[in-house]
């Protein structure tokens, strides 16, 4: 049988369909260079450094992730340029950026007076420089310093800390993420990326030299490469897509599923399989079934989920199906590992190892 291999593994488990993935890669990569802007990829998507090790030799510039606890382990793995793209405010964790720092370079970002103040206090107690970045609200409205006025008062507290030196400004375009509408989608971006650069010229203008401005996720990297002034772009979910993504970006294949078991049949074309919430989340949706477009997701549970079939679907107690995951990024973070399938076999299996490091 062609997908023998399927019966050898236990269920539920996460594939990698790794030619899917090295193409998405390369294709990012490709496209990062040709419109000369670097590429930082968002490696809380796969929280794998050996897959972050090949985003590296295809040309990415260093990683992003969002915790330090994800940053600790792809330290430990040998990566030694990491943006958290995100604000660390907790004093311990404070602590152990720090630490970080003394073997490998790691910027964060702020947002707050209070975080810059403790930021310095703790870098300066360990002798210890940090490369921070301002984020920028540029219209999701959950993290970042207003645009313009807000941003410059924060810099030039910055400017007076001695151990904390001020690279570059980060913007978030995030909840375009469901924008279908190309033109719209594009409209919208270049209107939050007008806010980024502004601020970055009002500090300009007011005695900073910043050029290092940081953006973009899988949806609008096309739109962020091509504005004057961004130069670099943090996409993550494009290395394996999911089907909230493909929907607006279908340039990246889906290389990544759920293989789930069949293991009753409740009623007439209702079955039950064994991949419930512990095995694919549903905060983007449910998830839906490759090969088998008329399947439909009634109810997921702990253990289970149950789907309705298609009229022509036919299926038997036992066989293995698989799931297009609606957010492969909390998705992934169910698993220890990963199943390489590469020739339509199993390869191998990838350890996530920042997997739960959300702290």
């Amino acid at each position: 049988m062609e997908d023998s291999w399927k019966d050898k593994i236990s269920t539920p488990a996460l594939l990698v369909y790794y030619d899917i993935m090295k193409e998405n890669i390369e294709k990012m990569a490709k496209f990062a260079k040709e419109n000369n802007v670097k590429l930082r990829p968002h490696v809380k998507t796969h929280k794998c450094p050996i897959i972050g090790k090949m985003q590296l030799e295809a040309g990415a510039k260093g990683i992003c992730v969002a915790r330090v606890g994800e940053a600790e382990v792809f330290a430990e793995n040998g990566f030694n340029d990491i943006l958290i793209a995100n604000e660390v405010v907790n004093l311990t964790q404070i602590k152990r950026l720090v630490e970080l720092n003394k073997t490998s370079l790691v910027r964060v970002c702020v947002d707050s007076e209070q975080n810059v103040l403790d930021l310095n206090k703790i870098a300066s107690k360990n002798g210890v420089n940090l490369e921070i970045l301002i984020e920028v609200d540029i219209g999701l409205g959950r993290n970042g310093v207003k645009p313009g006025e807000p941003a410059l008062k924060l810099a030039n507290l910055i400017l007076k800390q001695p151990n904390l030196k001020l690279v570059g400004l980060q913007g978030y375009e995030g909840h375009l993420t469901s924008v279908i509408d190309p033109e719209l989608r594009k409209t919208q971006t270049e209107e939050c990326l007008r806010l980024l650069v502004d601020t970055r010229d009002l500090l300009n203008n007011n005695g900073f030299d910043i050029k290092y401005l940081t953006a973009s996720n899988t949806v609008t990297y096309k739109f962020s490469a091509k504005y004057n002034g961004i130069t670099e772009l943090q996409p993550g979910t494009y290395i394996f897509n999911d089907e909230h993504y493909y929907r607006v970006s279908p340039e990246f294949d889906i290389g990544a599923t759920v293989l789930g078991t069949v293991t009753n049949n409740p009623g007439k074309r209702l079955y039950t399989v064994d991949a419930g919430l512990k095995a694919t989340t549903n905060d983007n949706g449910n998830p839906t079934f490759k090969n088998y477009p008329k399947c439909k997701i009634r109810v997921m549970t702990e253990e289970h989920s149950i789907f309705r079939t298609g009229p022509k679907d036919n299926f038997k107690i036992g066989q293995r199906v698989e799931l297009y995951p609606s957010h492969i990024c909390t998705t992934v973070n169910l698993y220890d590992f990963f199943t390489i399938i590469k020739n339509n076999e199993i390869f191998d299996k990838w350890e996530i190892l920042a997997r739960g490091k959300n702290y």
